[in-house]
């Protein structure tokens, strides 16, 4: 067995961990604990499996956060939100990082 099958293995198992609907997420130190690895890997993971796998992995950010299978809309727009909310503030510093003048 190479690599990529071991990774393939942990990215199929990562998502069997996974609940339908956004009623109780697993928490990432929880995936990464099982999966024997840790946060940053799970994170990288599961935005792999959203861009090339197309697995429809929904997040929460509140006190009962974790990830899920998103199963409706509502669960899809509870996920785009803090993720669009970051990307705007990641581009404003960029920007202000942008025209910060060196010079003085």
């Amino acid at each position: 067995m190479n690599d990529n099958d071991t990774l393939t293995e942990t990215l199929v198992e990562l998502v069997e961990m996974l609940p339908e609907g956004a009623e109780h997420p697993v928490n990432v130190q929880i995936i990464a604990t099982r999966l024997n690895t840790n946060k940053r890997n799970v994170t990288a993971w599961v935005a792999f499996l959203i861009n090339h796998w197309g697995v429809p992995i929904g997040s929460r950010r509140n006190s009962r956060s974790g990830y899920y299978l998103i199963t409706n809309d509502e669960e899809r727009s509870e996920t785009i939100a803090p993720l669009t909310a970051q990307t705007l503030e990641e581009l404003k510093r960029a920007e202000k990082l942008r025209l910060i003048d060196l010079e003085s």
